[in-house]
């Protein structure tokens, strides 16, 4: 396994994380996103029943991350012998902080339309929390600070730009920073919204010892990967998961 992925696991920890026989198994039950709830290879060709067992005992459908996938092609073959169907395709993108630190640098025109200086804080407050969940639209972000944001254990920085128009977390460990959660509010995208906070957090990241930087984000969405190519990011890796069948 990449050390990418054992720091991106730890970046975004799963309620139940349990190695065993060649497995990371996560289980995070109040929630629903695949990362969260997926078995991840630690080994070239670890036993998927073992997977299949952990889930079943826990009333849960069994999910493999197979990443980097163009690693695991051996044990994505037998996965698609047994049945188990593709799904969540994504690109796990990355990039040296100088190199975002000069891509997402305020120039005349992002000065112009920027709100002010993004606020960091060290952890997820209500604030932070109600502006996510404005920018993402989504209804489970409570849960989500209960059941994965509280149990980071690396630092992290929670960014916030002022009148809540964006958000975005960052979480360093080992020379890298993840960057998770960047959002912008409906009503101010293409305002150079989402480089203020990149900006800020690569700001911070350095400054906690991080030289590179790396992120995750869906294969098909073509938005976030024209705008991350634009901030200094590119393709380090895919990977995508294999669920078991019903």
């Amino acid at each position: 396994m990449l050390p990418v992925e054992e720091i991106a696991a730890r970046g975004w920890p799963a309620a139940e994380a349990l190695r065993r026989d060649g497995w990371l198994l996560r289980h995070t039950p109040s929630l629903t996103r695949r990362r969260s709830n997926s078995a991840l290879p630690l080994a070239d060709h670890p036993d998927p029943a073992l997977v299949e067992d952990f889930y079943a005992r826990r009333g849960a459908r069994a999910l493999v991350q197979l990443s980097p996938a163009e690693e695991r092609t051996a044990l994505d073959a037998e996965l698609a012998r047994r049945g188990w169907t593709r799904e969540g395709p994504t690109d796990v993108l990355v990039a040296d902080a100088d190199v975002v630190l000069a891509a997402t640098a305020p120039d005349a025109v992002l000065a112009a339309t920027a709100p002010g200086e993004v606020a960091l804080t060290d952890r997820a407050d209500p604030g932070w929390i109600a502006a996510w969940a404005a920018c993402e639209d989504r209804a489970d972000t409570d849960e989500h600070a209960r059941t994965v944001l509280a149990r980071i254990e690396p630092p992290t920085a929670y960014a916030r730009v002022p009148g809540d128009l964006g958000v975005g977390l960052a979480v360093c460990e080992r020379g890298w920073a993840g960057l998770f959660c960047v959002a912008t509010a409906a009503s101010a995208r293409r305002r150079g919204i989402a480089s203020h906070v990149v900006h800020a957090l690569t700001t911070w990241a350095v400054e906690h010892g991080a030289r590179r930087l790396y992120l995750q984000v869906e294969s098909a969405n073509a938005a976030a990967h024209g705008f991350y190519e634009r901030a200094g990011f590119t393709r380090s890796h895919g990977y995508h998961y294999r669920a078991a069948p019903r």
